[in-house]
């Protein structure tokens, strides 16, 4: 029972298939996947109205095995109840006070910062031996999970985590999480907190980068556009999240053989669409790398080739509250004076989650 090898795609790849995207609608890359960058057929795919793909999201996979339906359910069901029941604009309030209290690692801030806005749901705030093993997990695991910093997480250190996390989980510390087999309850568990925190974290780095009075990385600021500062927090959000899509690409294995445009895609393939490039791509977007919160202004819904969230069985189920939440982030931080940040490199962590440049805070 693994967590999983880390993919370091690394900027420059993520970069060139952007660049394949702009040129070719559906193509297939050298490792054999089908890469979808229309964003009509993208969602076509990801709904997935005939069951052709599967769905379940690495989370639910110990050791790397999938979870019967059921007990996916039960799990999705558990995470869409503990977000219903958080209130967007405190969980904002918890995490802007973490975030402007640390020092040290933007990144390892930023989890740490989202783990503490959903402490309720994760029972951290009944269990001191879960909030004791969150946050090594954080520390020693997930961090290198997040920056690319290792090439395999450490499994070792996991095993032990999953072990210490298990008989808490087990004895029901963790509200409404559903009954597991004790073998995988605690890596499941532990995975759980990876789902809640990575791409929230990850979205949050690139917000306080954005709200920060510097250059920003792989985009530009409208020169005639209101400051983030000034400008709607949801749009700033949106724009935020359309830039810098912490899923950067939406990954389904095929389960059964069958034509999407121009392919045949075979079972065991995998079928790929890339959130940045469709949400960077000059066909949908007008001035596709420039920051500008106010191009949301005049739209009443969001575009086809928007999907940080991906859409269908598959969809994140944290999509609204992510949104509400980050925009509330934005309205807080921006009321108060900027963080003190320091950039220690010039290329974006690209692992399977897409998240800002190694920064300090002061």
């Amino acid at each position: 029972m693994s967590f999983g090898p880390i993919r370091r795609t690394g900027w420059r790849g993520m970069r060139g298939l952007h660049r394949r995207c702009v040129r070719r609608p559906v193509f297939r890359t050298l490792a054999g996947s089908a890469v979808i960058c229309d964003a009509a057929l993208a969602r076509r795919v990801l709904v997935d109205a005939d069951g052709r793909l599967d769905h379940v999201p690495a989370f639910w996979r110990p050791g790397g095995v999938a979870l019967p339906p059921d007990v996916c359910g039960a799990l999705n069901r558990w995470a869409h109840r503990a977000l219903a029941a958080e209130d967007p604009e405190q969980a904002a309030g918890t995490v802007v006070d973490a975030v402007a209290a640390a020092h040290g690692d933007l990144h390892r801030a930023c989890l740490h910062a989202v783990v503490a806005a959903a402490g309720r749901a994760l029972g951290l705030d009944r269990e001191p031996v879960l909030r004791d093993t969150v946050a090594a997990f954080l520390d020693a695991v997930f961090h290198s999970m997040v920056t690319g910093d290792r090439r395999q997480a450490d499994h070792g250190t996991f095993h032990r985590l999953c072990a210490r996390a298990a008989p808490a989980v087990a004895a029901g510390a963790v509200p409404g999480f559903p009954d597991l087999d004790p073998a995988v309850g605690g890596e499941v568990y532990l995975r759980a907190v990876s789902a809640f925190t990575g791409a929230s974290a990850a979205a949050l780095s690139w917000l306080v980068c954005v709200l920060h009075p510097g250059d920003l990385v792989a985009a530009r600021r409208a020169p005639d556009a209101v400051a983030a500062g000034g400008a709607e927090p949801e749009h700033v959000a949106l724009e935020t999240l359309r830039l810098w899509p912490p899923a950067w690409q939406h990954r389904r294995p095929v389960l059964r053989d069958h034509r999407i445009g121009p392919l045949a895609v075979l079972e065991g393939d995998d079928v790929v669409v890339p959130s940045y490039a469709l949400q960077r791509h000059p066909r949908y977007w007008p001035d596709p790398d420039t920051f500008d919160p106010g191009r949301w202004a005049g739209w009443s819904g969001r575009p086809d080739a928007f999907l940080p969230f991906a859409v269908g069985p598959g969809a994140c189920v944290a999509a609204v509250f992510e949104v509400r939440r980050l925009a509330a982030v934005a309205r807080q931080l921006a009321a108060r004076p900027p963080l003190s940040l320091s950039r220690r490199s010039g290329t974006p962590c690209v692992t399977a989650i897409f998240s800002a440049p190694r920064h300090t805070l002061a």
